[in-house]
């Protein structure tokens, strides 16, 4: 392999990491979004709009996060699918 073919597959592996680190945050979100929904009993906009409101659009990927991990520390594992 040639250093063009190196320096190719080098930067497809580092979109390939980029990629799954804004999957994961978006998963971490939409998970959120859902957790607000059913405590404020709202709609996915209202519940979007209440976690970037609170947090401002910087902390919502630490608000999801601490939403996510409230949840799962509660979760009982027959209850909730996701809980691992």
């Amino acid at each position: 392999m040639g250093m063009a073919g190196f320096d190719e597959r080098a930067e497809q592996i580092a979109m390939a990491r980029r990629l799954k680190h804004v999957l994961a945050r978006r998963t971490a979100f939409d998970e959120a979004v859902g957790i607000v929904s059913g405590w404020q009993r709202c709609g996915p906009v209202q519940a979007r709009r209440s976690l970037v409101e609170g947090e401002g659009v910087a902390g919502q990927d630490a608000e999801a996060a601490r939403l996510a991990a409230l949840v799962d520390d509660r979760a009982d594992g027959r209850a909730d699918p996701d809980w691992d």
